[in-house]
């Protein structure tokens, strides 16, 4: 069983005046040392006892010329008291999980600082695992690192064919702005698509991302939902782009405002002002890979408005998010006309008037949450990356400025420098996997209990990164929509990322335990 480890720190806190000394203690990390245990900033207080206008007057009458010098006001002041737990008062979680399960040491033990993979493992890992994107027909699209020049047209149709073949039979079901669509909607979308200009020879064309935006099953803004109410699940997103990612351009639409282009793991629509192009693939292959990297490990960081530059204005770098690094000696001493003291670095990719990448030297605080290089992977750091979404909503395809569950598995892995396909992750090749899928409970429960700290579970729709065991309870965090909490019927709704035991339900009150069909370490096949 998982202990709740804890220390208690005494704040002795004094005024010149005459109070009695009073102590609070706190439950703190255990691997905080005492040299951590000073006084921390000190704030007014509002809730001391009154002291009597009898004890004022006393003191100061006592109070000569050799001692004045200790009585600097009659402010009292409290120490701030830190505290790392979640107060339960004003939290709610799911039946089943407590406070401190909430932390992320809570599931760290001592030997979950190994290296699971180093860099060149990772590196293999992710040549191994190049997602294959391909239409329901069977049409291959080649593989992100495998274009050329030109492109047979005949593929790119048949992409943009399936996408047009997802018009709804009846689309007095769907809602757009809360009044149902119409047929003639749906076939200007595909008009807007422009299959007719595709030449049998397609020109390949290389870029980078430079904000975060949804990518759309039509060159299209319009979230169309299915049903009048619904809010959450667009059906015309396809996926999310972060910032900053190479992408592979294809075609454009008939108005010219968004762009077909390939992802890692997919292909869809975006809007063009998102994409920067490079001026050849050999250029776009060398931004793919920065001598030095700085990694966003925060939850998110948004950049400062720059009154010199404002194509970065309310721009926003999810976790997992990676920029070229300058080093200190080749950055220069001032960017727009702000030193370079305290910050690092770095060059982004922004995108010109003429459309093509123009890099700009932007400051990233040294005290953002961001680590230079991929963090290393270990069980510990993958937690610690995962607990630091705990809460955040949920954002179907990256919707919302949020991510489901396989995208939070995407953003955390990036951290390390693992790239995670958009769908299809528990097929990953090289790791130490196990098939769960026709196994009893019980032997669910013995394979699971082998699993290292952010290993994965899978079971159809859902993905989760696995915490540990308690009592024979394993736990899990992930991004959740719906689900039934243990001994319950009711269908509840977190729309955000949570923790829970495998023995929650989904809508057809099967256990998440039951249901459980896949393992994954990610530990090299040696």
């Amino acid at each position: 069983m998982f202990s709740k480890r804890y220390k208690t720190v005494s704040f002795i806190l004094a005024s010149s005046l005459a109070v009695s000394t009073l102590c609070g203690c706190s439950i703190v990390n255990s691997s905080q040392s005492a040299a951590n245990e000073t006084s921390l900033p000190t704030t007014s207080a509002t809730t001391w006892p009154e002291i009597s206008e009898t004890t004022t007057e006393a003191t100061t009458a006592e109070t000569t010329e050799e001692t004045t010098e200790a009585v600097v006001s009659e402010e009292t002041y409290q120490t701030a008291i830190w505290n790392d737990d979640v107060d339960p008062e004003y939290v709610n979680s799911i039946d089943g999980v407590t406070p401190e399960m909430m932390r992320a040491d809570f599931w760290i033990g001592e030997d979950d600082n190994r290296i699971l993979m180093d860099a060149d493992e990772i590196t293999e890992f992710n040549y191994n695992n190049r997602a294959t994107n391909k239409t329901g027909d069977g049409v291959i699209m080649p593989k992100f690192d495998e274009f050329g020049e030109v492109m047979d047209g005949n593929i790119l149709r048949a992409f943009l064919k399936e996408n047009a073949d997802s018009v709804p039979d009846e689309p007095s079901k769907y809602y757009l702005n809360g009044h149902q669509t119409t047929r003639g909607y749906w076939q200007n979308l595909v008009e807007l698509s422009n299959m007719d200009a595709v030449e049998d020879e397609v020109k390949v064309r290389y870029g980078f991302t430079v904000k975060r935006m949804t990518v759309r099953l039509f060159p299209t803004e319009d979230k169309v939902y299915n049903g009048k109410s619904d809010r959450f699940f667009d059906y015309m997103l396809y996926s999310e782009c972060m910032p900053f990612m190479p992408v592979v351009v294809l075609h454009e639409s008939l108005d010219g405002e968004y762009l077909y282009v390939v992802f890692d793991s997919f292909s869809s629509w975006v809007r063009k002002d998102a994409i920067a192009l490079c001026k050849d693939r050999d250029d776009w292959q060398a931004r793919q890979f920065p001598e030095n990297r700085l990694v966003v490990t925060a939850r998110e960081i948004r950049l400062g408005d720059d009154p010199h530059l404002t194509s970065t204005e309310d721009l926003v770098l999810p976790m997992g998010t990676y920029m070229s690094l300058v080093s200190a000696d080749d950055a220069p001493s001032e960017i727009n006309q702000r030193a370079t003291f305290c910050d690092y670095v770095v060059k982004i990719p922004t995108r010109g008037s003429d459309g093509y990448i123009k890099d700009e030297y932007f400051l990233i605080p040294v005290s953002d949450d961001v680590y230079v290089g991929f963090l290393p992977l270990t069980p510990a750091n993958i937690v610690r990356q995962a607990m630091k979404l705990l809460g955040d909503r949920y954002g179907w395809g990256g919707d919302l400025r949020a991510n489901d569950c396989t995208g939070i598995t995407r953003e955390i892995y990036r951290c390390f420098g693992v790239l995670l396909p958009r769908v299809g992750q528990s097929n990953s090749k090289g790791i130490y996997k196990v098939d769960l899928s026709d196994m009893s409970d019980e032997e669910k429960l013995a394979e699971i209990e082998k699993l290292y700290p952010g290993s994965l579970i899978s079971f159809t729709g859902h993905m989760m990164i696995y915490l540990g065991t308690v009592d024979g309870v394993p736990y899990v965090i992930s991004a959740v929509g719906t689900l039934v909490e243990p001994g319950s019927s009711e269908i509840l709704h977190p729309r955000s990322v949570v923790i829970n035991s495998l023995y929650v339900k989904n809508s057809k009150m099967n256990t998440w335990l039951g249901i459980s069909q896949t393992a994954l370490m990610f530990i090299p096949e040696r």
